[in-house]
């Protein structure tokens, strides 16, 4: 505080200059008549640089814009003392015939001089005692001088108003006081303040890297798991592919059940490398839904189709039901929206022993183009328990999912199921079925009404030949070329392989082929690369259909412009889907792709 008494009489120090020479020099004019030269000169030169030299006293301290030390004080308090001497002086310089008005102007200049210290100084009592003090000290002198008794009234006037005086200073300092203590208040808040936007801005800057970097470990986990999804799908596609054509042959029925489990536990794996894979690219941001027509009515024939079987394997029942307008056709992803109803269903298959599994798809049209269809899958298993219902969709491997949902490794299909409902803007849920025993999951998305024509009109007949299939495969691995030719050869196809791109080409300009199968790696050119040299032929070979195998596909089965894609590893079924597909523009060579063996 004491440094802020010396800031506020160091700012007021250059305020006083002009103050004191003004008055120094209109004094000057007045009583020059009454004063001797030599005196005259004296005075005003105390008085002109007086206030220079207690200026100067205090420059360094401002320059430096810091508070003056003591030592500036006690100087500038020395050279105040000199001033109001100089002042306080000013009546005895003044001849006996002096006018009463020239006196009076003399006294009313000194007073007013000593209040304008209270004003200038009032941060420091010293500096005003040592001003007015001599002042108004010599002033009353010069009144006793005069008249013993009068001069003594005066005299006591002149200390009343210099105890008021100094009364007013400690009021008006102590307002100014508070004032920069307030000052002081405000400025070291604004100073916490500015202390703590800056630590503000650091950890939002923090929290930017931060989300940065997850966000980039988030791509490179992407990536990550993308290449070794490849790696991993190589070798088990040779695997499930050997193990099913293994499984065709004659086995004993020991034989028969270790190929089975075989077949099932790298189905599973399969599984669960897709459902990595695609959480992993929902995550990153590199999921794109892939939109083509669909009804209902068709959707729900295919959940039938492909869900019946494992419910009838358990002995119970499982049925579809649908309410609305079934022969709509809306714009969706219906790879996706499938693999959706198929974790479901297959957590339902696997959960419910006794009873049976309901799959209900409602559609109502919420506005004009738009439709909301709900699917609902409803078993009459044991249930999902109360403490484990929050986290059912949101964790894999949380310690609120319930043991079972854990060993039967659903909670990371859970998880992906509400991601893909997230990107079509939709919603998950569960609920306790309404009898108290069993479950009810259910999604529900918005999908926009088709106005694509049907492909062919109801009714329409076609006249087909028989003949086999001639297919074109090209793969450099022999594990994928003799799984594919086994698959092939059972689809009615005579098959020609061609371990590289130019005996891919070759191939097609020598002969023509119903379609073309490109696996993951051709000798000398990638397999995408190839589908490429194939559409890029000068004839019409260039049009043949192809299909090729994929192994990072966010779907069991993709169309595009250029190629019909399916997931690596295939199983026999999706290859055949597959190859349906790439010939639906075909309807003669469609018709002849069935199973021979």
């Amino acid at each position: 505080m004491r440094q802020a008494q010396y800031e506020l009489v160091s700012k007021s120090a250059l305020r006083a200059v002009p103050l004191n020479i003004v008055n120094a020099l209109l004094l000057t004019a007045i009583i020059h008549p009454y004063v001797g030269t030599v005196s005259l000169w004296i005075w005003a030169g105390l008085l002109c640089v007086g206030p220079f030299l207690r200026f100067g006293a205090m420059l360094r301290a401002r320059r430096a814009d810091r508070a003056p030390n003591d030592a500036e004080m006690y100087l500038y308090i020395a050279l105040s003392a000199v001033v109001g001497l100089a002042w306080g002086a000013t009546p005895h310089l003044l001849s006996s015939n002096t006018p009463t008005l020239v006196s009076q102007i003399v006294g009313l200049v000194i007073a007013g001089m000593a209040a304008g210290a209270v004003l200038t100084s009032a941060g420091e009592r010293r500096v005003i005692l040592a001003y007015a003090a001599p002042s108004l000290t010599l002033w009353a002198v010069a009144l006793l001088r005069i008249d013993l008794s009068t001069g003594a009234i005066g005299a006591v006037m002149l200390a009343g108003f210099l105890l008021g005086i100094t009364m007013l200073a400690k009021t008006y300092a102590n307002t100014l006081l508070d004032s920069v203590a307030a000052n002081i208040a405000l400025e070291e808040a604004n100073k916490k303040t500015l202390e703590q936007a800056a630590a503000l801005a650091r950890l939002a800057e923090h929290n930017d890297q931060a989300a940065r970097k997850a966000e980039e470990t988030a791509r490179s986990s992407a990536v990550l798991l993308a290449n070794m999804s490849h790696e991993l799908r190589s070798p088990l596609n040779g695997v499930l592919g050997m193990g099913q054509l293994l499984d065709k042959t004659r086995l004993s029925d020991e034989q028969s059940l270790m190929v089975s489990r075989l077949l099932e536990s790298g189905e599973k794996l399969e599984g669960l490398i897709n459902t990595v894979l695609e959480v992993s690219r929902i995550d990153a941001g590199r999921m794109e839904l892939i939109l083509e027509d669909i009804t209902a009515c068709d959707f729900a024939d295919r959940l039938r189709r492909e869900h019946a079987p494992h419910a009838a394997a358990k002995n119970i029942s499982f049925d579809v039901e649908f309410d609305g307008d079934g022969a709509r056709a809306l714009r969706a992803d219906g790879g996706r929206l499938m693999h959706m109803c198929r974790i479901l269903a297959h957590n339902a298959i696997h959960f419910t022993d006794e009873g049976g599994v309901t799959v209900n798809l409602t559609m109502r049209e919420d506005q004009p183009g738009l439709s909301a269809l709900r699917i609902s899958v409803i078993d009459t298993g044991s249930g999902v328990p109360e403490s484990s219902r929050e986290q059912l969709f949101n964790a894999m491997g949380k310690d609120a999912i319930d043991d079972n949902i854990k060993q039967a490794g659903t909670g990371l299909g859970l998880h992906l199921v509400r991601k893909l409902a997230e990107m079509m803007h939709g919603e998950v849920g569960y609920a306790p079925a309404e009898e108290g025993s069993g479950s009810v999951f259910w999604f529900e998305v918005k999908l926009r009404h088709s106005i694509k024509a049907d492909r062919f009109a109801d009714g329409e007949q076609m006249s087909v030949s028989s003949r086999r299939l001639r297919i074109l495969v090209g793969e450099s691995d022999p594990a994928l070329r003799s799984v594919l030719l086994g698959y092939l050869k059972s689809f009615n196809c005579v098959v020609t392989c061609s371990g590289s791109s130019v005996e891919l080409v070759d191939a097609l300009g020598a002969s023509a082929y119903d379609a073309v199968i490109l696996g993951h790696q051709l000798e000398d050119s990638e397999a995408e690369d190839a589908s490429a040299d194939v559409r890029a032929l000068p004839s019409t070979a260039a049009m043949t259909p192809i299909l090729r195998l994929v192994p990072e596909l966010d779907a069991p089965l993709r169309v595009n412009a250029m190629e019909t894609q399916v997931r690596s590893p295939v199983s026999a079924d999706v290859l055949m889907d597959g190859l349906k597909q790439a010939l639906a523009n075909d309807p003669i060579a469609n018709a002849q792709l069935y199973r021979i063996a």
